[in-house]
């Protein structure tokens, strides 16, 4: 079970419409070859009930968006928050004019919105006016104008992207980006954009980055972090208190008497209290005592929280 300050353990129904978010579709006989090309993900492992964690790169490695990657009906959609969707759109359409594939911003036509709590699953099944998936982990359901991602349990937590704009909604945005958090899932805003490789994300770590599939843009840095072990900074999960943050804010580490740059902030949310939650690139040597704050925030104080996955492999 994840600590959910911010979402409070265990919530029974919260829904938010994710106006922040975007889509981009893509149809065509040859989209999965090309996405192949662009993604860090393996393509041949999208089926038509299950979605996949991925990075878009640059030629350098470095990551313009974190995407969730679904099938719809004869589709794949590309889904996250608009400033890496927009990033994202300019390099793939760049890339298929030499492909068949129609590539689309979709925001328009899709609403999404995220759902988490105990009754989710059965709320949800009722809008939907049908079972979802379950099974495998990262399970899709079919709509007929749309899917629906399930994105994990304990709270159970879905991503509904539909064309209809009518689902009901009772909760700000925050306490969905607070779950991603806890997730340990990237959203890469326009502070972050093409700043770090996948890996420092820990995109492999969510099982965003095949090391067998061949070639796609990006892949020689992102090999050849994993396999000469070049890699010094990983995503962290800090929690404690502070004024509110935004991506791209720097973190410092206290060493003696002073305070040094430590990493940059990923996502952060804020309570009235001045809770912070937040996602942060740090050393990846750091050590889990380290006293951290947020520059020009003296009075913050910041803490080291378990993610709900292992950092062993890059």
């Amino acid at each position: 079970m994840l600590d959910t300050e911010f979402t409070k353990a265990q919530p029974e129904y919260v829904t938010v419409s994710l106006t922040d978010y975007g889509v981009i579709e893509l149809t065509g006989p040859q989209t999965d070859e090309f996405l192949q090309g662009q993604l860090t993900c393996d393509m041949k492992q999208l089926g038509a009930n299950h979605w996949l964690f991925a990075a878009h790169c640059d030629n350098k490695g470095k990551a313009m968006s974190t995407l969730f990657v679904s099938r719809c009906g004869d589709s794949v959609l590309l889904l996250s928050h608009k400033d890496a969707i927009a990033a994202s759109l300019a390099q793939l359409q760049k890339f298929g004019v030499f492909s068949k594939t129609d590539i689309i911003d979709a925001s328009d036509k899709y609403h999404l919105y995220g759902v988490f709590g105990t009754a989710a699953p059965e709320r949800m099944a009722q809008w939907c006016e049908q079972p979802l998936t379950t099974e495998p982990q990262q399970a899709v359901t079919a709509l007929a104008d749309g899917v629906v991602l399930t994105l994990g349990v304990h709270p159970d937590q879905y991503l509904l992207v539909t064309e209809r704009d009518s689902f009901p909604t009772n909760s700000e945005q925050t306490l969905w980006h607070a779950l991603e958090i806890e997730r340990g899932r990237p959203t890469l805003l326009s502070g972050t954009l093409l700043e770090y490789v996948p890996q420092m994300l820990n995109v492999q770590a969510l099982n965003g980055i095949s090391f067998t599939k061949g070639c796609y843009i990006g892949q020689e840095t992102i090999a050849r972090m994993k396999y000469l072990g070049k890699q010094k900074r990983a995503m962290f999960r800090l929690v404690g208190q502070g004024k509110p943050v935004v991506a791209g804010a720097t973190v410092e580490q206290q060493l003696g008497e002073n305070w040094r740059r430590a990493g940059t902030v990923i996502n952060a949310v804020s309570r009235a209290d001045n809770q912070l939650s937040m996602l942060v690139v740090l050393p990846n040597d750091i050590e889990a005592d380290t006293k951290l704050r947020v520059k020009d925030d003296d009075a913050s104080l910041l803490e080291i929280y378990p993610l709900p996955y292992k950092l062993d492999e890059s």
